[in-house]
C-alpha cells in the first residue's frame, strides 16, 4: 500500500512540475500503465453478467480514510434479458458481502473468484424487472493506477480521496456489471466521510446530510446513461472554482474543485478556457450532453485526467489536456467504445479534438504542428489502430497507435469528405441510435458513409485495419502545350495492405502563377494520369499540397524533353522483384546505368540490354538513366 501511495505521489509532482507538457499524452501515459498494472489481477474480457440490463444503481459509501475502511450498499434495479431465477455482479474477493436484500426479504448468495452469485427469491421471465440492495464492507485494493485511493496533498498533507476504474476497477470497490456496454440509465452515489471534506461526484448534488458524529453525506444524481468505469468519486478540502455555460437557451454550472494550494492565477486562467471549448465543441459536434446537470473538475493525485462524465478527475492542468478530457464527454461518456478493440472512438476523437481547439483558437499552422507531430509518431506504429488483442495494455492506450495515429486518420478522413460532410458525421454519429450507448469503429464508418454518400470502407481497411503507410513516386512531364501527365507509384509493402487506395490532391501552377487543384484516385500501385486542354504550360506540380495524406514522397519532379520522356522511355514492370524491361528510342546508345536518387552509381549494364536484372537491390526507388552521344534520359523505378 506504501508503494502505491508513493507512485501516486511522484506522478503527482512531476505533473505538478511540468504542467505545461500535460496533453492526451499524459492521458495516454497513466491509462496504459493503470491496464499494464491491472493486467496480473483483471480479466482481459468483461464477465458482467449478459442476462441482465441494469438500469438503476445507487451506491452508498461510508469511507473511513484513516483506516481505508468502506463499508457500503449498492441498491440495483436490473431487467431479465432472459428467463432467469439468478444473477451475479463483479465485485473483488477483499470486500466481503453482508447480506443481500430484495422486499426486505434476504436473498440467498455466495462470493467465489470476484463475483457475487446471487439465488432471486422468484424466477423471472424475458423482461420482468427486479431490485435489490447488496450490503458489503473491507478494504478496497487499490488496482491499476487507483481504483480506489488515499493519499494527501499539500504541506498539510490533507486527505484526498478518488477512484479512477478505467478499465478494469470498478469491482474493486463496488459490486457491479463489469461490461462498459451496458449503460445505467441513471445512477446516485452518496458519500459520507467527515465533514471536512467536499464529495464530488456525477450529475448534480441533491443535498447534504449533517451527521452527530462530525461525518458529512454529499447526495449526487446522475440522470444520464452511464458506463460503470465512469462513475467516480472525489474528495478534499477542495476549494469550488466555479462559472457558467450557456448554450441554446440553458445554463448549467462548470465547477472546478481544486486543492486550495494549487488554486493560482495561472490555474484559473487554464480553467477559464473551459467555457470557451464547451462553446467550440458543443458548435462541432452538438449541444454538451449533459447539459441539464454539469462540467468541471476535480483533483486527484494522479498524472493526467480521466473523463468521468460530467467531473473530469484531473492531476494538473493544460490547454491540451482540458479539451481532450472535455471532448471526451462526447467521445466516450455520451457514446462509449463497445470493446477495447474500439478504443478509437474514445481516444483519436479527443486526441484529434486538442488540434482542433488549436485550430479554432490559433489557425492551420498550430493545428498542423499537432497533427505532424502525431505522424512522426504513428510512423512508427506497427499495429493496426483496431486492437486485435486487447489483452496487450501497450497497445490499447498506445500514445502513437490509438492517438496518434487515430488523429492522423481523422486528420486524412476530414481531407477525404471535405469538412462539410466530415463535421457532419460527427455530429450525425453524435444524434444517431448509438447516443448515449456504445459503439464500434464500424458503427461509426456506416454513419460517415451515409453522411458523405460514399463508400468508406477502403479507407478505414486501410488505415484501421492495415498497418503502414503509403511510400509515393511522383513525377510529371508536360506532353504537349496543353497537357501534362501525372506518374504516381508506390512502394510494395509486404504487410497489409500492400499500397493505398487513396485520392490525391495535385496543385497545378501555370507559368502565369496562376493555380488550379485536380483530384484523382489512385487504386493501382503504378498509374498515371492525364490533364487536358491547359490554357498555357505548366510551371509546377504539387503532390498533396494541404498534407492531407500521411506519407513519405520521393519528388522527382517536372520531366524535360532533355531527360526524359514516358513516350520515349518505359520500364516494366513498375514495381519490380526481379527484372525490368526497358523500351527506349535511342540510336546510338552508349550506356545504362542504375543509380541513387541522389545520382550515386550503383551499376553500369550493356547498352545492348533490354532486360535488366534488379534482384541484387535492397528494396526502394532508383533511377535508370540512359546516355546516348548528345543527350541522357532517366526514369525512376522501385524495386520492391
Amino acid at each position: 500500500m506504501k508503494k502505491a501511495i508513493l507512485v501516486h505521489l511522484i506522478f503527482f509532482i512531476f505533473f505538478e512540475s511540468y504542467g505545461q507538457k500535460m496533453t492526451g499524452e499524459s492521458c495516454s501515459f497513466y491509462k496504459k500503465t493503470s491496464l499494464k498494472n491491472a493486467k496480473s489481477q483483471a480479466r482481459l474480457t468483461y464477465p458482467g453478467d449478459q442476462n441482465i440490463d441494469v438500469t438503476f444503481h445507487r451506491i452508498k459509501l461510508n469511507i473511513n480514510h484513516n483506516t481505508r475502511f468502506l463499508s457500503g450498499s449498492v441498491e440495483t434495479s436490473f431487467k431479465a434479458l432472459t428467463n432467469i431465477n439468478s444473477c451475479s455482479f463483479d465485485l473483488n474477493n477483499s470486500m466481503k458481502v453482508d447480506s443481500v436484500v430484495a422486499l426486505k426479504k434476504k436473498l440467498t448468495f455466495s462470493q467465489i473468484s470476484n463475483k457475487v452469485n446471487i439465488s432471486l427469491d422468484k424466477s423471472l421471465k424475458i423482461g420482468d424487472l427486479q431490485n435489490l440492495e447488496i450490503f458489503y464492507k473491507g478494504t478496497p485494493r487499490s488496482s491499476a493506477f487507483g481504483s480506489f485511493s488515499i493519499s494527501t496533498h499539500g504541506n498539510a498533507k490533507s486527505p484526498v480521496v478518488w477512484t479512477l476504474s478505467e478499465p478494469y476497477g470498478a469491482p474493486d470497490w463496488w459490486p457491479c456489471k463489469d461490461d462498459p456496454s451496458d449503460k445505467i440509465d441513471s445512477t446516485e452515489v452518496w458519500i459520507t466521510l467527515p465533514a471536512s471534506f467536499v464529495s464530488v461526484s456525477n450529475g448534480l448534488q441533491k443535498g447534504t446530510i449533517a451527521h452527530a458524529d462530525g461525518t458529512k453525506t454529499y447526495q449526487w444524481k446522475n440522470a444520464h446513461p452511464i458506463a460503470h468505469y465512469l462513475i467516480s468519486i472525489a474528495c478534499s478540502n477542495y476549494q469550488l472554482y466555479q462559472s457558467s455555460f450557456s448554450y441554446n437557451g440553458k445554463k448549467m454550472p462548470v465547477d472546478h474543485y481544486i486543492y486550495p494550494e494549487s488554486l493560482s492565477t495561472a490555474v484559473k486562467n487554464q480553467l477559464d478556457q473551459t467555457t470557451d471549448m464547451l462553446k467550440f465543441f458543443s458548435d462541432l459536434y452538438g449541444e454538451y450532453p449533459f447539459i441539464d446537470e454539469k462540467y468541471g473538475h476535480a483533483m486527484c493525485n494522479f498524472g493526467g485526467g480521466m473523463e468521468h462524465q460530467t467531473v473530469s478527475s484531473m492531476g494538473g492542468f493544460s490547454e491540451d489536456l482540458i479539451a481532450h478530457e472535455l471532448a471526451h464527454q462526447w467521445f466516450g461518456d455520451k457514446i462509449t467504445c463497445k470493446t477495447w478493440s474500439d478504443i478509437f472512438v474514445n481516444e483519436a476523437f479527443a486526441s484529434y479534438s486538442e488540434a482542433l481547439f488549436q485550430e479554432h483558437k490559433y489557425g492551420k499552422e498550430a493545428y498542423f504542428e499537432t497533427i505532424n507531430d502525431h505522424v512522426t509518431r504513428a510512423k512508427k506504429t506497427t499495429e493496426p489502430i483496431y486492437i486485435s488483442n486487447p489483452s496487450n495494455e501497450n497497445l490499447i492506450f498506445d500514445y502513437g497507435l490509438t492517438y496518434g495515429k487515430g488523429a492522423v486518420v481523422l486528420h486524412m478522413l476530414r481531407g477525404v469528405m471535405g469538412d462539410s460532410l466530415f463535421f457532419q458525421s460527427l455530429k450525425n454519429y453524435q444524434n444517431s441510435e448509438f447516443a448515449h450507448k456504445a459503439a464500434t469503429i464500424d458503427d461509426f464508418r456506416k454513419i460517415a458513409e451515409k453522411t458523405g454518400n460514399r463508400d468508406l470502407k477502403y479507407f478505414f481497411d486501410e488505415w484501421i485495419y492495415g498497418i503502414s503507410y503509403p511510400r509515393y513516386t511522383f513525377d510529371y512531364a508536360q506532353t504537349a502545350s496543353d497537357r501534362i501527365k501525372i506518374n504516381i507509384s508506390q512502394q510494395k509493402l509486404n504487410t497489409n495492405p500492400t499500397f493505398f487506395k487513396m485520392p490525391i490532391e495535385f496543385k497545378i501552377i501555370l507559368e502565369s502563377g496562376k493555380e488550379m487543384m485536380q483530384t484523382f484516385f489512385q487504386n493501382e500501385i503504378t498509374q498515371t494520369f492525364e490533364i487536358l486542354n491547359l490554357k498555357e504550360k505548366v510551371k509546377n506540380v504539387i503532390f498533396d499540397p494541404n498534407s492531407l495524406i500521411m506519407k513519405d514522397l520521393i519528388n522527382l519532379g517536372g520531366i524535360t524533353a532533355n531527360e526524359f520522356s514516358n513516350e520515349n522511355l518505359q520500364i516494366f514492370p513498375n514495381p519490380s522483384t526481379e527484372f525490368i524491361d526497358i523500351k527506349h528510342n535511342f540510336k546510338n546508345l552508349k550506356s545504362i546505368e542504375i543509380l541513387t536518387l541522389n545520382g550515386q552509381k550503383i551499376k553500369e549494364i550493356s547498352p545492348s540490354s533490354t532486360k535488366v536484372d534488379v534482384k541484387f537491390l535492397n528494396s526502394g526507388t532508383y533511377i535508370l538513366k540512359l546516355i546516348g552521344e548528345n543527350e541522357s534520359k532517366t526514369l525512376a523505378f522501385i524495386k520492391n
